[in-house]
């Protein structure tokens, strides 16, 4: 027993030691949550400390480095000698450690400004000190005027820019569903005339293949209409009433996609001349301008990325999967609405066995240009991007199309090799793969019309290019905003100014402020009327005027849904101008217009 109580104390002092210690590490790591409350400071504020505003604030932002614990108490003092005192009033926030204060339309007294705030909780206070030099005539050059109208032109330094709004109205699921119709009766139409021609010309002696193709052309010219009136108004500022016109077409394309919307348009309506007579696609004399009109038709399906940055191969493999598919599924439709009513003479057979013959060929083609152009437009994000899994599931959907085509393809090898005539029972049996076949293939349409107004990630909307050389031009880009500004002739006097937006997609309270060198004259605050990607110009035409030489300061804010951006800031040397002020005309157009890109 004497032997184990010295062992015991021994022990006893090593865990007391041992948490001893361990205290000790725990208090020196200790969250700052457990230690005493200490002294608040502000580490970053808007205004800037030491900073020279030229534009009347709209708000106070303040950023702590610690969270305001208790009541944050703030008042501005401006005026000559500072002392015209203002209240503010803090808001509430989520995290309470950045806080923006409204002036709510006041208007501080030029001269030096303080910020002073208080936190009495925490025993924390501070300044900053700004100053504040805003002449009267300080209102934004751009603000004062009106946004041109869409269809307007205005002319900066001899560069002409149309505009139309670009709004991105809203026509939901019904211009989905018209372009699934205009593919499928424009396809119809051409694989309908192509067919006939390589393997069935005794089709112009059938009534029911007369009116199949003059129905078809009804439905296409209707359904192609529709479309292009939508597009333009959902390009124009216009009801659709008067989208309906085709006069206000090319005033609101859109774009270039627009304008191949309305070539298509046109070529449906010459296809008239063959749909109605089908004859001419089979006569020796006619049949050259007749194959011309319905494949230039066709082949503008390959063309739907025109104005987009996009590599010139997909254009080439684009036209050749439309020109492919539209045959083999236009074929097809023929096949079961007038080939495979009922029974009939040889002709019949030839033109089943015609089609079986061209279906392989058309098949190794389509599928070869189709995985192309995915390839040239999601390159490696085919499975992360939406574009891309659209695709991918057509492609799932072509192969079953596909499958049933090559058991159509051998059944007919097998069955037709020995018989002269069409019997109903065959025709039946035929009809009903045919049709199934026609079903997948809507439903690849169906896809298809999905994936048109998507961006996939190899095709960026194309940048407006400038048609003149600014003197001034620098292209500003941080993570999340990207523009390019152009100035010209960045003299003093009236100038023109370019901002193209590149980056984010959309954006708010798009504003350049330019800031003069010398505080006697007034700064410049420019609202940029753009809300997604696209170019603005500000006209020459007298209110933009730079009144002093020297280095200005340039700088752009926006925002977004998540919040305001990182400005952009740059500097313009403006050089004094050689040739005398001309007075501007009262009947001037407006300063500022727009124009949009892509979709």
């Amino acid at each position: 027993m004497t032997k184990i109580l010295p062992v015991l104390r021994r022990k006893s002092v090593r865990l007391v030691c041992g948490l001893g210690l361990l205290a000790a590490v725990a208090g020196t790591f200790a969250p700052p949550a457990f230690a005493a409350a200490g002294p608040n400071e502000v580490i970053s504020s808007n205004p800037a400390s030491g900073s020279t505003l030229q534009v009347y604030p709209k708000s106070i932002q303040l950023n702590f480095r610690s969270v305001v614990e208790g009541e944050l108490k703030a008042e501005l003092l401006c005026g000559p000698n500072a002392d015209i005192a203002v209240a503010l009033n803090p808001p509430v926030t989520q995290d309470n450690l950045v806080f923006g204060i409204p002036l709510q339309g006041q208007q501080p007294e030029n001269g030096q400004c303080v910020i002073k705030w208080s936190i009495a909780s925490s025993n924390s206070a501070g300044s900053i000190a700004f100053a504040l030099n805003v002449t009267q005539d300080n209102t934004a050059v751009a603000t004062e005027t009106t946004v041109v109208s869409p269809g307007e032109t205005v002319t900066a330094i001899g560069e002409t820019v149309t505009t139309f709004s670009g709004a991105g109205r809203k026509t939901g699921i019904v211009l989905g569903l018209l372009r699934i119709a205009e593919y499928l009766f424009v396809s119809a139409l051409f694989g309908g005339l192509i067919l006939m021609l390589l393997a069935w010309p005794e089709g112009t002696e059938y009534p029911i293949c007369l009116r199949f193709f003059k129905l078809t052309w009804l439905l296409s010219i209707v359904t192609m209409y529709l479309i292009v009136a939508m597009n333009t108004f959902r390009h124009s500022n216009d009801g659709f009433a008067s989208a309906l016109s085709p006069f206000s077409w090319f005033g609101h394309t859109g774009g270039s996609a627009g304008a191949i919307l309305i070539l298509r348009f046109l070529l449906v309506a010459a296809a008239f001349w063959v749909a109605f007579d089908p004859e001419k696609i089979v006569d020796p004399t006619t049949q050259v301008p007749a194959l011309t009109i319905v494949t230039l038709m066709m082949a503008t399906y390959g063309l739907t990325r025109v104005g987009q940055n996009v590599s010139f191969l997909n254009y080439v493999f684009g036209v050749g999967h439309a020109l492919s598919i539209g045959l083999w599924l236009g074929g097809m439709i023929l096949l079961v609405r007038t080939v495979l009513t009922g029974p009939g003479d040889s002709d019949l057979v030839q033109a089943v066995l015609g089609f079986t013959k061209i279906s392989g060929p058309l098949m190794i083609v389509g599928v070869i240009t189709g995985f192309i152009q995915m390839l040239l437009l999601d390159g490696l994000a085919i499975f992360t991007s939406g574009h891309g899994r659209l695709g991918i599931l057509g492609m799932v959907f072509s192969a079953l199309m596909i499958f049933l085509a090559l058991m159509l393809k051998n059944f007919v090898a097998t069955k037709f090799a020995r018989i002269e005539n069409l019997t109903g029972k065959m025709a039946w049996r035929l009809r009903r793969v045919l049709t199934a076949e026609i079903v997948i293939g809507i439903v690849v349409l169906a896809l298809t019309s999905w994936m048109i107004p998507m961006k996939p990630p190899q095709a960026n909307a194309a940048v407006i290019k400038s048609s003149v050389a600014y003197e001034f031009r620098e292209e500003l880009q941080n993570d999340r905003f990207h523009i390019v500004l152009s100035i010209s002739p960045a003299t003093t006097g009236t100038n023109a100014m370019r901002i193209e937006l590149l980056n984010p997609k959309r954006v708010n309270n798009f504003t350049i402020k330019l800031i003069p060198p010398d505080p006697a004259f007034e700064g410049i605050e420019i609202n940029v009327p753009l809300k997604r990607r696209g170019a603005a110009i500000v006209a020459y035409d007298g209110l933009f005027n730079l009144k002093v030489a020297g280095v200005w300061s340039i700088e752009v804010t926006g925002a977004t849904t998540t919040g305001e951006m990182v400005p952009l800031a740059t500097t313009l040397t403006v050089v004094q101008s050689t040739t005398p002020e001309t007075t501007v005309p009262e009947t001037t157009v407006p300063a500022v217009t727009t124009t949009t890109v892509g979709g």
